[in-house]
């Protein structure tokens, strides 16, 4: 993972130097539900966004819950996703619709025993971006994650950003 991050910090500091704006960072906030139950998790996702090409985006990001300690029935969460975008009315436009997929991996601490579980899966997303200005943008993302541990994870998260 450390690998691929220097990589696209590579990529992008080369694209820095030509003036092309094929860098972007998102966040946002949103609510998420595991098909096992436990309630709705208030979820935060931080993401970095690399531009190939005018169709194409490769994006590694991490969530986090925000719930509080209080909820005993969902305690600590954390995710890790590398996808990738296809945008197929181009993303180099005031709006950006993209579909992706990738990988993921997730660790969920449950109750006050902090009975843990991980494991990896799949990404299915579908994201909207609009530009209010030259830099800065909106926009609202839905996903739904199965995991090969047979738990799926979905949900909506609405995002600002900033091209860098």
């Amino acid at each position: 993972m450390i690998t691929l991050l220097l990589a696209i910090f590579s990529f992008s500091a080369i694209n820095a130097q030509s003036g092309d704006k094929d860098l972007d960072i998102r966040a946002g906030l949103g609510m998420s539900k595991f098909k096992s139950g436990g309630g709705l998790l208030t979820i935060s996702e931080y993401e970095l966004n690399v531009k190939w090409t005018d169709y194409f985006t490769v994006s590694p990001s991490i969530v986090l819950n925000h719930n509080g300690s209080l909820d005993t029935e969902l305690a600590t969460f954390f995710q890790a996703n590398l996808n990738a975008f296809g945008s197929p009315f181009r993303n180099d436009r005031k709006n950006d619709f993209r579909i992706g997929s990738g990988l993921s991996f997730y660790k969920l601490n449950r109750g006050t025993a902090y009975a843990s579980n991980n494991s990896f899966g799949l990404n299915f997303i579908v994201e909207d971006r609009y530009m209010i200005s030259e830099r800065f943008f909106i926009g609202v993302k839905a996903f739904i994650q199965p995991y090969f541990d047979k738990e799926i994870h979905s949900g909506i998260i609405l995002k600002a950003g900033i091209n860098l």
